[in-house]
């Protein structure tokens, strides 16, 4: 008797363990990121200082990215994710033995979410290139749906960390977060060892230099196809403003400017986390549906999920409705980001060959956030020294124009 396991790819071992091993190594990493988060506007109260730190751990991966690609084309990808998170966990063992012999300072926490960018930098691109080739032979309509269901855990392995977080910090500082995070890295690389993935198949071509690789890449994303590499700018001009905001401007305005603790903050961020998850299975259930014809709905729900959180701040209303509102049409941004997600990335995916996934796949992240640390910066500067309102308001009239401007971009892509 045949299961439906058997017909099913989505149910198939090896990807099971791909997913699961990348949740519980993504809880780790945002239970550490929470704790230093949370540290940095305790000591500093500054968004410029927090946007900083963030903008610095970024660039490492920017620059590395592409070679992560070139390793992800080159070599088997199991491996990779394999010794990735074995490494992290080994780092962050000892960053926590150094913070317990000095102390925490700025300078530390920097080195350390750098050390963690570079190895950030060459993950991201090799999943990103092992799940066209665990689900190429199946079609568009399943590799859609193997990102949503990977969307689908990322976004439930981000919530427990908002959650507890809080809690956690404000119970017992940040060794037991970093020890947690110890753990995850360490499980994960544990559940990948078992994935059975064969290493990218080149065929009988000789190995070129890295460098010839990455100019192969770019030259297949430029004369190629142009439609996809127009799209990585328009993501880069969209994660300078979303990433920008969300990482700077909602702790910020939460912690600093409305004045809430870190356990309201991990409840609020928590909630935010849930609408994630929502999203995630939301546009999971039409991932076969969702065309780059969708894409300019998704631009226009972002533009209108920011709108409200702006006119708030206009009102003479309490923090707490503030924050209500704040956090009530983040939960539109949330959902609106993971449609756009999940159209861009696997019809991006789809229009590469397997033994070019990875570095493209690397520049999408080197060029998307590209972006971020500007965004980043850009935001702490105009959260310091403007008002919460102007801050939102002119972000969501950016999310409208990127909304006219991509209807002509979908209509390059074939359904």
């Amino acid at each position: 008797m045949t299961s439906s396991a058997h017909h099913s790819p989505l149910l198939g071992r090896d990807f099971i363990l791909l997913v699961t091993g990348q949740g519980i190594s993504l809880f780790g990493n945002l239970m550490l990121r929470f704790a230093m988060a949370m540290w940095v506007l305790d000591e500093t109260g500054s968004a410029t200082v927090f946007a900083s730190i963030l903008a610095i751990s970024i660039v490492p991966t920017i620059i590395l990215s592409p070679f992560g690609g070139v390793l992800a084309d080159r070599i088997n990808r199991r491996t990779i994710m394999v010794a990735l998170d074995a490494i992290s966990a080994v780092l962050v063992l000892a960053s926590a033995l150094v913070f317990a012999t000095i102390g925490f300072s700025l300078v530390a926490i920097g080195t350390m979410q750098v050390l963690l960018a570079m190895l950030g930098a060459f993950e991201t691109p090799t999943v990103q290139a092992a799940l066209p080739q665990m689900f190429r032979e199946h079609g568009q309509s399943t590799l859609r749906k193997a990102m949503a269901v990977v969307n689908q855990v990322q976004q439930l392995g981000s919530l427990l960390p908002s959650f507890l977080g809080g809690v956690l910090y404000s119970l017992t500082g940040i060794q037991p977060m970093m020890t947690i995070a110890i753990v995850s890295f360490a499980s994960a690389a544990t559940l990948e060892c078992f994935i059975r993935l064969a290493a990218p198949d080149r065929g009988d071509e000789e190995l070129p230099t890295p460098i010839e690789d990455l100019k192969a890449g770019i030259r297949f994303l430029i004369k190629d196809r142009p439609n996809v590499f127009a799209l990585l700018l328009f993501a880069a001009g969209l994660n300078f403003v979303i990433i920008g905001n969300a990482a700077v401007g909602f702790p910020y305005v939460i912690r600093t400017v409305l004045g809430f603790d870190a356990t309201v903050y991990g409840v609020a961020d928590g909630l935010v986390g849930v609408s994630g998850v929502i999203g995630a299975f939301v546009a999971g259930f039409f991932a076969a549906k969702l065309t780059m014809r969708k894409f300019p709905l998704s631009m226009i729900a972002l533009a209108l999920s920011l709108l409200p959180q702006g006119l708030v701040f206009l009102l003479p209303v309490s923090a707490w409705v503030k924050l209500i509102v704040l956090v009530g049409f983040t939960f539109g941004t949330m959902i609106a980001s993971c449609f756009s997600n999940l159209i861009a990335l696997p019809t991006i995916q789809l229009n590469t060959p397997d033994a070019m996934t990875g570095k493209v796949m690397a520049m999408v992240a080197a060029i998307s956030m590209c972006a971020q640390p500007l965004g980043q910066m850009e935001y702490g500067w105009a959260f310091d020294h403007m008002p919460v309102a102007a801050v939102l308001l002119i972000s969501a009239g950016l999310l409208g124009i990127g909304a006219v401007v991509s209807v002509p971009l979908s209509r390059k892509f074939k359904d």
